[in-house]
């Protein structure tokens, strides 16, 4: 009995030491609980909040926000995608089937952009109709800047011509000297022939003609331009497919102009054009070897009323440009703020001259 009563002792004694350390367990395995849970709930209270203020974002957007699943359930996301897809059901238009751009929905215009998820995709729908207002309301107003600017210039051009006509004119009231008569006379019939030069060329800027002309080779419009201008043909040079036609009035004003420019800003000035035919169209290079054209005036050249002349108009180089789209060509000044200035001209040929330019060019 005394050794039974010893091991039972013993055991009870054991039990108790197991108790109390799973009492301590429990006690330590508690205290972690708790400190997850802290954790969760903390984790939980910044999720609500990372929603909270996604949701927040989401209903601020000004574009619409629609999760579409493949089994054609959609969710919208925000208020304006609630907005926009109601206003394509009153109009018949079910936005989320139609493909990505633009599309005329109840007066407005909606923008559909798709993006892949894992699980469908992200239908973005965006209202242009504001956008596209201001956009218009840009191009009015750079429309009447525009036209304040060339009036601007108009008034600016006439004024010095007219004011010497007008002064002129007052010293031809007071004198009984026939010759000196005569020479303000001439000098007010100077002043309205300027005058004139620059209401035609205004009228040729506002309405270019638009009907082809004649056709001529380069080569012709080259000595023809030179002619014109003055240049004596001595000092231009024509490489490349001179033979290639083209129109010949649109050319020939373009290249005259070249020509003129080039000579009131250096008088002994030699010019080289070089031509060459590349799929269907003539290329055509105009250098001089003249000062250039300055580097802060060089990005402007083709605009109305920029010169660097003193007496110039700034009207001849725009209107090249516009006879030139006229026809599908344009007009290029290649090297602003170097030496010699260098104009690539392009225009296409005449259409019964294109195959037999490109066996001629290759």
């Amino acid at each position: 009995m005394t050794g039974d009563a010893e091991l039972l002792h013993a055991g009870f004694a054991h039990f108790v030491a197991v108790a109390r350390d799973l009492e301590q367990s429990y006690a330590v395995l508690k205290a972690r609980a708790d400190a997850v849970d802290l954790e969760l709930r903390a984790t939980n209270r910044a999720l609500q909040q990372a929603l909270a203020d996604r949701d927040a974002v989401f209903a601020a957007m000004p574009i619409g926000l629609v999760v579409s699943k493949p089994d054609g359930t959609a969710t919208p996301g925000n208020g304006e995608a609630t907005r926009l897809l109601a206003a394509g059901d009153a109009a018949g238009i079910d936005l989320l089937q139609r493909a990505d751009g633009d599309v005329a929905c109840a007066g407005s215009v909606v923008r559909v952009r798709r993006v892949p998820l894992a699980d469908g995709e992200l239908v973005l729908l965006e209202d242009r109709s504001h956008v596209l207002q201001l956009e218009r309301e840009v191009h009015r107003l750079d429309r009447l800047a525009g036209l304040s600017e060339l009036a601007l210039g108009i008034a600016h051009e006439l004024k010095n011509p007219l004011t010497g006509v007008q002064g002129f004119a007052a010293l031809l009231e007071r004198s009984d000297d026939p010759e000196r008569m005569r020479r303000f006379a001439s000098k007010i019939v100077q002043g309205v022939r300027q005058v004139d030069e620059i209401v035609k060329s205004l009228l040729g800027f506002a309405r270019p003609e638009r009907q082809r002309g004649r056709a001529a080779t380069i080569g012709d419009l080259v000595a023809e331009a030179a002619q014109a201008s003055g240049l004596p043909t001595v000092r231009v040079q024509v490489t490349g497919a001179t033979a290639a036609r083209v129109d010949a009035d649109a050319l020939a004003r373009v290249l005259t102009n070249l020509f003129r420019n080039a000579m009131e800003a250096a008088p002994a000035v030699r010019i080289t054009v070089q031509a060459a035919v590349r799929c269907g169209r003539v290329e055509i290079q105009v250098r001089d070897d003249g000062p250039g054209v300055p580097a802060n005036v060089g990005a402007r050249v083709f605009e109305p009323f920029v010169s660097t002349k003193e007496r110039g108009t700034g009207l001849g180089l725009p209107l090249c440009v516009r006879v030139l789209a006229f026809l599908g060509g344009d007009l290029e000044l290649l090297n602003p703020g170097e030496p010699g200035a260098c104009f690539r001209v392009r225009l296409p040929l005449l259409a019964e001259d294109v195959g037999v330019a490109v066996e001629g060019a290759a």
